[in-house]
């Protein structure tokens, strides 16, 4: 017999999960060598329309981001089938059952017992969910109203801010901000311009932040973030201020800087005035006799290159002075102080005395030994003692005096200091 169906040994007849298809008339036959019996039995099922039990109408609060279930118990016979009407319209019926650990791979599932359940409620989810429950007597309905809450976004510190940076460098504006579900953040600039993602200078990061790279004069003015979900939206404004870079000159981090350098007649001389800052600056030269010559200027003899150096042609005498370079923008000006002197052509040293001369000295008494050197311009002279000891020029200690002319002097001759002197 089928497995609804069981004949016991005592010849009673048991269905199982009886339908209207089992009724009608039965009949119990008993038959052996002599004869037989029989015994008709009429079968009448008894059928209820479906019934959703317990129905009620009800309200449901879900909290967003959380998964939520809704029940329908019904009875009636035959079993009537679960169906769902969702918000949007979707009917979820027993096409769509999972099993009932609630692990199956669709948003939505529906199990044996008529319980809907959802994975996730989104805002979307928010809405009437109606049960149907059917059989061939009828059908019935109940109707659950589920709200899905939101919390209007926060931002942290949402006070008005006032940040300062060096023009150059970066500037960070933070806009973290809680809510549920997970605000959008999008910025306003100074220029009107909305950005909700990161542009060539501009970095949006995922927690809100904002990034404006080498900031410029021009980014300086009010920054605000405004955070948003279906719950609301919040606000923060930042005043930016971008201070102007000082200029710097050669590289070199002083107010003002002075160098002396020196050029031979007739020739050309170069001197760099390359100044760097934020605006770029503006370059100019005080020339010996105050003329002022703005960067760039191309004369017959005289040149300043836009990168600020100074050129200057066929050197005089005349030229010898003071040039000074002033470099000026909105963050403050640098000078650089140049001391020029003209010098004749230049001749390596060379010595007038003989390259090796003996000298005999009488102990106790004082000697000086000559080195009598030209060149230009003048150069600078040096003694190394026979004890591998060097004197410059201008030093005095008890035994030894440099003179101005290069000349050594031992105040008084001894054994020991004999040797050779270069």
């Amino acid at each position: 017999m089928g497995s609804r169906i069981h004949v016991y040994p005592n010849g009673s007849l048991a269905i199982e999960a009886v339908t209207e298809k089992d009724a009608g008339d039965y009949l119990c036959v008993a038959r052996n060598r002599i004869g037989e019996d029989l015994i008709l039995m009429k079968v009448s099922i008894a059928m209820e329309p479906a019934k959703i039990d317990h129905k009620q109408q009800f309200k449901k609060l879900v909290p967003y981001g959380k998964g939520f279930r809704v029940d329908c118990k019904a009875s009636g016979s035959p079993t009537p089938a679960i169906s769902w009407g969702l918000p949007d319209g979707t009917v979820v019926n027993d096409a769509m059952l999972a099993d009932d650990s609630g692990h199956g791979a669709r948003r939505y599932v529906l199990f044996h017992n008529g319980t809907l359940h959802l994975n996730k409620a989104g805002v979307a989810e928010g809405g009437d969910y109606t049960c149907y429950a059917q059989n061939t007597l009828g059908r019935d309905e109940m109707k659950i109203h589920v709200t899905v809450v939101v919390a209007a976004p926060q931002i942290k510190h949402n006070h008005k801010t006032h940040v300062a940076v060096t023009a150059g460098d970066t500037a960070q504006l933070d806009c973290e901000a809680a809510g549920e579900p997970r605000a959008q953040i999008f910025w306003l600039l100074p220029s009107s311009e909305m950005i909700s993602s990161s542009t060539d200078r501009h970095s949006l990061h995922a927690n809100g932040s904002l990034s404006i790279g080498q900031a410029g004069l021009l980014d300086a003015g009010e920054y605000l973030c405004v955070a948003r979900n279906p719950g609301g939206d919040d606000s923060k404004l930042y005043r930016l201020a971008v201070a102007a870079k000082p200029p710097i000159i050669n590289g070199l981090h002083r107010n003002k800087t002075i160098m002396k350098v020196t050029a031979v007649r007739h020739s050309k001389k170069h001197i760099n005035c390359r100044a760097e800052g934020t605006p770029p600056p503006q370059i100019m030269w005080i020339m010996p006799d105050n003329i002022f010559l703005t960067a760039p200027y191309y004369g017959s003899r005289v040149v300043v290159h836009k990168n600020g150096t100074l050129e200057i042609r066929n050197i005089r005498p005349s030229d010898t002075g003071d040039f000074i370079c002033v470099a000026r923008n909105d963050g403050g000006e640098t000078v650089l102080v140049v001391q020029l002197e003209v010098t004749e052509m230049l001749r390596r040293p060379m010595f007038k005395n003989p390259f090796n001369e003996k000298i005999i000295a009488k102990p106790g008494k004082p000697i000086t030994l000559n080195c009598s050197v030209d060149g230009n311009p003048a150069p600078d002279i040096s003694w190394m003692l026979p004890n591998g000891t060097w004197f410059s020029s201008s030093i005095r200690t008890p035994q030894f005096v440099t003179g101005s002319s290069g000349t050594l002097t031992i105040a008084s001759a001894q054994s020991q200091h004999a040797g050779r002197y270069r």
